[in-house]
């Protein structure tokens, strides 16, 4: 076989084995490619997963709240435009938290702007802890979401209900020793807390801020009233002042 026919030969194959090789180097660095990539997406899912896991070790989720705020905010607003919608989810808010709080401490009459009703629902549920000789504690509470889920008014009354979904560390202790509950691992809850602005002063057995003018001394007859009907004064800051903190409820 003479030179030429030696080439001819052997040049096809070197070509064959080059495109191989490259062929094999893309193959192998595709594979790294998705490897990483594959490791990278491993490693962010697990970086949520124990985020996850830190914020809600319990690892469900937390409840739902219905949101009617679309439906009860136009109403509020034309009732009380002073105070608005987000005032009084605010107060809803913070109210919850300072419920809890007075829970815990046994201070029913610490919460702001609470009425006898919640100040006596307090009582009860302070005077049964007290009875059994146990402490009631809510640490590191996590407010999810709150919404209003109802709101009705009268010529002289309003109520606006709404849900508050939270974490905390709820537990029951005793000479010192939990007896209910977790101090380590997060419960999630449902609430429900009320809110009442009442001009008659009375509803039921509850008692509640009498509206009357700051000029004259009248009663406010009507609800959101922005007039004395007796001698005109202004009365933004009477209706403003009387919403109050009425009840709460553990709904889960």
């Amino acid at each position: 076989m003479n030179a030429e026919n030696i080439i001819s030969v052997i040049v096809p194959i070197v070509v064959v084995l080059v495109i191989a090789l490259v062929i094999v180097r893309l193959v192998s660095e595709i594979k790294r490619s998705v490897t990483r990539t594959l490791n990278s997406q491993m490693m962010h899912a697990a970086k949520t997963i124990l985020r996850s896991l830190n914020e809600n070790p319990t690892g469900i989720p937390p409840y739902s709240v219905p949101n009617l705020t679309a439906v009860h905010r136009p109403k509020i607003e034309r009732d009380f435009p002073e105070i608005g919608y987000e005032r009084m989810e605010s107060m809803a808010r913070n109210g919850m938290i300072a419920i809890l709080n007075a829970v815990e401490s046994k201070k029913t009459d610490s919460v702001e702007n609470s009425s006898k009703n919640l100040q006596n629902q307090l009582k009860v549920i302070t005077e049964d802890y007290s009875r059994r000789d146990e402490d009631i504690h809510y640490d590191n509470v996590q407010i999810h979401a709150v919404a209003i889920t109802n709101y009705h008014s009268t010529k002289t009354t309003a109520t606006a209900v709404f849900q508050i979904s939270l974490q905390s560390l709820a537990f029951r202790t005793k000479d010192g020793k939990v007896v209910s509950g977790s101090n380590t691992v997060p419960r999630q809850n449902l609430f429900s807390l009320t809110l009442m602005h009442n001009q008659t002063g009375k509803s039921g057995n509850a008692h509640y801020f009498e509206a009357n003018c700051p000029n004259c001394g009248a009663p406010i007859e009507d609800l959101g009233s922005r007039n004395c009907s007796f001698c005109g004064s202004g009365l933004v800051p009477v209706v403003d002042k009387i919403w109050q903190i009425d009840s709460f409820e553990l709904l889960k």
